[in-house]
């Protein structure tokens, strides 16, 4: 079993795999070369130690090209083999794999080319910004890497392929009011959101990270909220939690058994807020406000009162301090009261000097 060869009744010499499945059926086929049959061959053991080996028998069997499949059927096993065992939100992986088979999915490995990337720029741009496209074209080189890696292709037909600039936008950012209008509209369509909402506001929480907090990551006493994996940084966090977030959460009832924080009346966790968060924001005529924009608020009402960006950078769970400053840009009043405190001791220290002037002291 492995990889082996043999010569053929024209004397070529052939490479092959061959394994046998847990349930004791064999597996051969031809390969191209060694480095093909080795990847192949590296596939089913991986597929074996995993438990999913039945998916790959399966694909296996319907005849799906080893050393150049679709883009399609890459997708298929990077999402199985690379995406769902190393990323935190698969979910985003899901949606971008969804847009390229969608557009280039037909198109064979081997036989991918720039002009198909520039097509599907083309075609993408026509839907989405150009943020949101480049969003898709960094998936579609990862799954180009993947196909060099299991050797699928020789040459990365992506490399160094330029994504689209990115105009950069003026922030948006609510005021204290506007918040409070924004919790209690959501409030008034879903309470348990409106809570959901509030505690967005209050804490800097992504969107996820909201959706699946458990009743045992708050300590109300202790007033701190414990933001565990799955975060992005994939970091635990400690977050405290205000007096106005305490209320929102003590409107919502604890169900035994239900460990989660924000539950529908029929007792599931809630998956898709977007219903009452939309309702809630039209009636006050706030259609700009993203979930994304309450960690915004927070973060950025943190800057403006004072609190230093290394301590805000924790808060957020930044791998690095270049993302917080974002928000010292945005918030003009962090560079006003930086530059008035130093203006503000350069003058006493002028006063200092004058008054020394004044008495005949000398000044070195």
């Amino acid at each position: 079993m492995g990889v082996n060869e043999w010569r053929d009744r024209r004397g070529k010499k052939r490479i092959y795999v061959t394994k046998q499945w847990p349930d004791r059926t064999r597996f051969k086929r031809v390969a191209a070369n060694k480095t093909q049959a080795s990847n192949l061959l590296k596939r089913i053991e991986n597929s074996i130690v995993m438990g999913t080996w039945r998916e790959l028998k399966a694909e296996l069997a319907r005849g799906i090209p080893v050393g150049n499949p679709t883009i399609e059927e890459l997708s298929g096993i990077y999402l199985r083999e690379y995406c769902r065992p190393k990323n935190r939100d698969v979910q985003f992986k899901e949606r971008q794999l969804a847009v390229i088979i969608r557009l280039v999915g037909k198109v064979r490995v081997k036989e991918l080319a720039r002009t198909h990337a520039y097509e599907f720029i083309t075609r993408r741009l026509k839907e989405v910004s150009p943020a949101s496209v480049n969003r898709g074209l960094a998936v579609l080189k990862h799954l180009m890497t993947f196909a060099l890696d299991k050797g699928h292709i020789d040459t990365h037909p992506l490399q160094r392929f330029s994504l689209l600039p990115e105009p950069q936008k003026a922030l948006r950012v609510m005021t204290l009011q506007e918040e409070r209008n924004l919790v209690e509209a959501v409030g008034a369509e879903d309470i348990a959101i409106g809570a959901y909402i509030a505690l967005l506001g209050q804490t800097a929480l992504r969107k996820a990270e909201g959706l699946k907090l458990e009743w045992q990551h708050i300590d109300a006493k202790g007033r701190l909220l414990t933001v565990e994996w799955p975060t992005k940084s994939g970091k635990i966090r400690h977050v405290p939690l205000s007096q106005y977030a305490l209320e929102w959460l003590s409107k919502l009832d604890r169900i035994v058994g239900l460990p989660w924080v924000f539950v529908k009346n029929d007792r599931t966790r809630w998956l898709d807020p977007r219903g009452p968060f939309e309702k809630g924001k039209k009636c006050i005529g706030m259609d700009w406000v993203t979930f994304h924009d309450c960690r915004h608020f927070r973060a950025t009402q943190w800057v403006r009162l004072g609190l230093d960006l290394r301590t805000v950078q924790g808060l957020l769970g930044h791998s690095s301090l270049h993302t917080t400053m974002r928000y010292a840009h945005f918030v003009e009043s962090h560079a006003m009261r930086s530059v008035r405190e130093v203006e503000s001791i350069e003058r006493s220290q002028l006063e200092e000097i004058f008054k020394r002037d004044e008495s005949g002291t000398t000044v070195s």
